[in-house]
């Protein structure tokens, strides 16, 4: 189990490691958009948020603000209009993907990580739009090119969905 963790890439090469990606500057919109393959409508992931961020610890936080013009939200009705619970967790996976790009090290040429599974979906209540939904995700362990993450979206401090993540270096 190999649980040495990258330096981010633009991290200076003083022998200590960056607790965050961008000397401690959140990841921005532009940033993200150069890890994840996924483009909007499909990408949910606003900002990578430096409080509650530490890659050398292989943890990431960031948000998503839901908003009520969303390709999602179909109902046509404001009071019944929920966030799926089902991009909740894309949501979650692709903060997986980023923390894997910088806590597992760079990619060689054609590689790329692959979400492999997902275990143990949880579902509190519906995020709604004008909710700011905060996602955590933490490095658990490695067996090969196999890793495992755990994942939690929460609204003001509430639990609104939980999931385990597998991702493979391929």
């Amino acid at each position: 189990m190999d649980r040495t963790p990258a330096i981010a890439p633009d991290s200076p090469q003083t022998g200590s490691r960056s607790p965050m990606p961008l000397h401690g500057h959140p990841l921005q919109f532009h940033d993200i958009q150069a890890i994840l393959p996924h483009r909007y409508p499909c990408l949910l992931v606003d900002r990578v948020l430096p409080a509650g961020t530490c890659i050398a610890e292989g943890r990431l936080s960031a948000i998503k603000n839901i908003t009520a013009n969303e390709p999602t939200f179909w109902s046509g009705h404001a009071r019944f209009a929920g966030f799926p619970g089902v991009l909740l967790v894309e949501a979650l996976a692709q903060r997986t993907g980023l923390l894997a790009h910088y806590y597992l090290g760079a990619l060689n040429e054609g590689e790329h990580y692959y979400f492999a599974s997902i275990q143990r979906a949880r579902f509190y209540r519906a995020a709604r739009p004008g909710d700011q939904v905060l996602m955590e995700v933490a490095f658990v362990r490695r067996r090969g090119a196999i890793a495992r993450f755990t994942g939690r979206a929460s609204i003001d401090g509430r639990r609104i969905c939980t999931a385990d993540f597998m991702c493979a270096r391929k």
